[in-house]
């Protein structure tokens, strides 16, 4: 009988210990599994998030940048309608009878012409702007990810030294 309940304990303990390797080896398993799939939704959360800063931010300069554009062409055409009016009817009809349409058209197109070339320029400076901004909330991003993924790696290891401490207790 004391050598039957010798086998029975050591059969019970082989047990136990092969039940705490499982244990441990799934929960390390879990573990990396675990931090690679908040790494995955951490990013895709933030990319997410920048994109849509980025396409609200687009917006709104393109909202002012159309804004200001009809402002400058309604006061330039206004302007122009302006001293047009001012001319007398005389005048126009004896000094630029066809002329005078065409004079107009041409320092309107031109007006124009030069807003948009404005315009244009001013678009280029914004882009450039956009993608410095991008790359530097990219940067942070990525500073941030790593904070994360360090921050996850100590919880690990601190919950494995707990493991390890109730497992000797």
């Amino acid at each position: 009988k004391a050598l039957e309940r010798k086998y029975q304990q050591q059969m019970e303990q082989t047990i136990q210990d092969l039940r705490t390797q499982l244990a441990q080896t799934l929960r390390s398993e879990l573990a990396s599994e675990i931090r690679s799939e908040l790494e995955r939704e951490m990013r895709e959360t933030m990319e997410n998030e920048m994109q849509s800063r980025l396409e609200h931010h687009r917006r709104t300069l393109r909202e002012r940048y159309d804004a200001e554009l009809e402002k400058n062409v309604r006061e330039r055409l206004g302007k122009e309608k302006e001293e047009w009016e001012r001319q007398s009817q005389e005048e126009r009809v004896l000094s630029r009878p066809e002329g005078a349409n065409r004079a107009v058209d041409e320092a309107v197109t031109e007006a124009v012409e030069k807003e948009r070339e404005r315009a244009r320029l001013e678009m280029m400076r914004v882009r450039e702007g956009i993608k410095k901004v991008l790359e530097r909330e990219r940067k942070l991003m990525r500073e941030q990810v790593k904070q994360a993924t360090v921050q996850v790696r100590e919880w690990v290891a601190k919950q494995r030294e707990v493991q390890q401490q109730q497992q000797l207790l």
